[in-house]
């Protein structure tokens, strides 16, 4: 509640920011991507470490948490984090030390944060930095992308220690 709050001061105070035009499609597409810049850090990161990770499985989840979870994670945390790291401090790092120094700047700081995905988040923070620029996508916009990656992300891990009983799949 409080980075949902935060985000609607940071949207009502820098209300400005240049956006690319909302179509159905561009919303299919930057939640598509998401999707499958999420699976590829399951195929990556997750896929491979699943005999280091204590999975809870999904029926040890209340449903309340479950949902609170997805709300949090795939929606107020990406608007968050795309308003005040990729809109204000990206603006604000690249009008001091230039755009690629900025991007390079705010991966670091975005990754400092996510203790124990630095690499990851590192890399798609530089993703998320990309739709700044060159595509112009606002925050919603990015928020979708983003969302998406915790969401397949998410799903990876509430869902593995069910799908895990099905061999043929993984093995």
């Amino acid at each position: 509640m409080t980075e949902f709050l935060a985000f609607l001061v940071c949207v009502w105070l820098f209300p400005y920011e240049s956006q690319r035009k909302w179509t159905v499609w561009l919303g299919v597409c930057l939640l598509v991507l998401g999707i499958l810049a999420g699976a590829i850090w399951v195929l990556a990161v997750g896929f491979p470490a699943r005999h280091e990770t204590n999975f809870i499985p999904f029926s040890d989840i209340p449903t309340e948490f479950y949902v609170l979870g997805l709300v949090t994670g795939c929606i107020v945390a990406p608007l968050f984090e795309e308003k005040v790291v990729r809109h204000l401090l990206l603006d604000g790092a690249s009008h001091y030390f230039g755009r690629l120094v900025g991007i390079l700047l705010v991966s670091a700081v975005f990754a400092a944060v996510h203790v124990g995905a630095v690499i990851s988040s590192f890399l798609y923070s530089i993703l998320l930095c990309i739709c700044v620029h060159p595509f112009r996508l606002n925050t919603a916009q990015r928020a979708i992308v983003h969302g998406g990656i915790n969401l397949a992300i998410t799903q990876w891990v509430i869902f593995y220690p069910t799908m895990k009983d099905y061999r043929w799949v993984f093995y």
